[in-house]
Formats: C-alpha cells, structure tokens, sequence
C-alpha cells in the first residue's frame, strides 16, 4: 500500500516538471504567480485523489508470543530462597527415674536482704548469684534449687529446678546450661545451653552445644581463679544449633509441663560419644551469659566480680551478677573425693551398735515368777525382787 502511494506522488511530482519544461524556456528563471498557483493546486489535487483512491493502513508485525518456561538470558531472574524442612527422625521421651540429684542453695529465704547466705565461692568457680549488679534485686528464675539427671535408651535427660519465674515475664526468662567434663580434670569439655520461652513441648529452637577444641577452659587451673591475665576463647567450637544441624536430633529443650519453674534438657547420647562416665553440673545466667569467656572466675578478679556476701570487702555484685551454678556431680563412678569441682557428699560414719548380751535368764523356763530366786532374773523378766527366802520374787504392783 505504501508503495503504490508513493508511486503516484513520484508520478505527479514527475508530471509537473514535465510540464514545467515543456511551457517554460531554461533560459527563463521566472514563472507567473497565476503558474504558481495552478501548479500547486494540482500537486494537492494529485495527492488527495492518490489518498481517496488508495487509504494507506499500517500493519503491525506479529510478535509469538513467549513460552512461559522461557526466560530471556539478559534477564536476571533471582532464584526463590528456599526454607529448608527439617525432619526429626527422633524425639525425646518423658524423663524416667531420677538417678542422681543435687540440691543447691536456696537464696529465696534471705534474697530481701539483698545477700546469699552461702553456696558462692569465686575462687573455686562457683557462684550464688541471683541478682543483679549493685542494686542486689532478687531474680527467682536465676536461683537454681536442685538438679536431676535421667536417661533412656537414646537421650539423657537434665530438670533444673528454679525457685520460680521471672515476675516481669511471669516464665523462665535466663539462659540455662549444663556442662559435661568427661575426663574429670576440672576443665568442661561439652556445654548444652539455651535460652527458655515458655514452650512446654520438646523443641530445638534456641539449643547451643559448644565444645572446647583447645583446652582452655578453665585457664592454668581449671576451677581455680587465673585473672587477671587469662587469655582464652572458652567455649569455641559450635557443634550444634538449629543452623547447625550434623544431627537434627541431637538437642532438645523445653519447659516441664509438670512445673513452670523446671527447665528440661534432653541431649541425644551419640553427641556424648555414648560415653556413660562423665561430670556435670547446671548453670542459670541472665548476666555475662558468654560461653567464650568461660571459667568466669578467669574473666574477672574477684573485684572486678563484686561478691554476693554483705559482709565482704568486694560487696555487691558488680561484673559478674545474675549467675547461679552447682558443684558437678560424677555420673556413673563413684567419686575418689580428689576431683575437681566435685560435689562434696558427706557420708556420716555409722556409730557401731552395741554387742547384743546374752539374756539374763529364759523366762519362759520357771513355771511362774515364784520360781525366780535371783534379782537380776526377777526384773529381766519384769517382776518385782522382794528378797524373802518364801517369795523372793514378786509380781509388779498394779
């Protein structure tokens, strides 16, 4: 269409030249106004009979549409991000027959004087902790009270008692832990810890195990004060979270749906090499709550820690507050008395019995107690001694 138009343009233009050089000398550069005029109305003219007769129409080219699977290579489509689903092979159990237990200071009694009255001992590693720094305000979700350990088949389970919940979050609002020695040196070589939501259903949510992959917990001498000076990492080595899953069912924590006040832990026996001889002890911390920089009695100097007892030159809290800790108890041995940290169990001497002495006399062998003719067999089988030679022996007054 386009062609045939522009043909009948040419032709007219072509035409008018045409006439231009037939009427008009080349000499002659000057034309009429009249011939002007008549020219271009004939150009118009040409032009309007070529649109009537041929109506020009534009065509637009047809574009195939694109195949939903194809993606242009100069477009930079980003990849959905993915959420991994994680599938539990493994769940714990109910925790079963207590095995071992500890109980430790209870501070709940003298906790309005803003004081511990016992179980803290820095320079040993083990603290009485419970409130805050300088002001001495009382937290009873960090006042551990007693510690349990059970098992099954596949899972140690470890209940840490609390005197009770957070008043501002009415739940356990710390971070709880338990620490594994399992050559009894005094240095903890595996730390479970997490932090409590409420959750009275077995979750991994919020789970930490670390190990010790250079020995320097505990610093020069483990359980000992070494600050200042002490330079290690601690607890270094995460070998479990919920973005660290070797084994999604390794750890697991909840709270008791027994108990508000009983954070649950349950820690799969393969992530302790299955080892069934270890040391342990329970944690509660609101404050530091770093396992790197474990000992804490090597991270700070006594001074710098502050003391819980009103009556030391270091009072109050300072550094080191909002922790509580137990001795470690030996878990499948008896203890020798020389380890460690170790709990110190105090079992009494029995007091030996008297010697049983021969009877006095078989009662049963006088036909009644008139029969009797000595003292000490008269009153051994409860009579009454008279003495006469008749009736040396009576029966008792009524």
């Amino acid at each position: 269409m386009k062609l045939k138009k522009m043909v009948l343009i040419f032709s007219a233009a072509a035409l008018i030249l045409s006439l231009s050089s037939c009427n008009l000398p080349v000499a002659n550069s000057g034309e009429s106004s009249a011939e002007k005029t008549l020219m271009a109305i004939y150009v118009a003219q040409t032009i309007a009979a070529a649109n009537a007769a041929q109506p020009v129409q534009v065509e637009t080219p047809a574009v195939a549409e694109p195949s939903i699977t194809e993606v242009p290579s100069q477009v930079s489509t980003p990849e959905p991000t993915s959420t991994k689903e994680i599938i539990h092979n493994l769940f714990p159990g109910e925790p079963g027959f207590i095995s071992q237990y500890w109980m430790d200071t209870n501070t709940s009694s003298v906790a309005s004087e803003k004081r511990a009255y016992g179980g803290d001992n820095f320079s040993n590693n083990f603290f009485e902790r419970p409130f805050t720094s300088i002001e001495m305000v009382y937290h009873p979700d960090i006042d551990l009270i007693r510690v349990e350990i059970s098992s099954d088949a596949n899972f140690y389970y470890f209940n840490l008692h609390l005197y009770g919940k957070s008043p501002e979050q009415d739940t356990l609002a710390g971070n709880y832990g338990v620490e594994i020695d399992f050559n009894r040196d005094g240095r903890g070589d595996l730390l479970i810890w997490t932090t409590a939501d409420g959750n009275t259903a077995w979750k991994i949510d919020k789970i930490f195990v670390f190990r010790d992959s250079n020995n320097d917990v505990g610093g020069q001498r483990p359980m000992r004060s070494d600050a200042p000076g002490y330079s290690g990492n601690g607890y270094d080595l995460l070998v479990f979270s919920p973005d660290h899953l070797d084994d999604p069912d390794a750890a697991w924590k909840r709270v008791s749906p027994q108990n508000p006040n009983v954070l649950q832990l349950a820690v799969k026996k393969s992530l302790f090499e299955n080892r069934a001889v270890f040391m342990w002890n329970g944690w509660a911390d609101a404050g530091v709550k770093d396992p790197a920089r474990f000992d804490y009695n090597d991270a700070f100097t006594a001074a710098e820690a502050g003391s819980p007892y009103a009556g030391n030159v270091d009072y109050p809290l300072k550094s080191l507050f909002l922790v509580d800790n137990t001795c470690r108890l030996a878990y499948g041995f008896t203890p020798t008395g020389l380890e460690v940290g170790a709990c110190l169990i105090y079992t009494p001497t029995p007091t030996p019995s008297a010697t049983p002495t021969q009877p006095v006399c078989d009662c049963s062998s006088f036909r009644n107690y008139s029969y009797i003719d000595t003292k000490e067999c008269c009153e051994y089988c409860g009579y009454r001694w008279a003495g006469t030679s008749e009736f040396p022996c009576y029966a008792p007054r009524p």
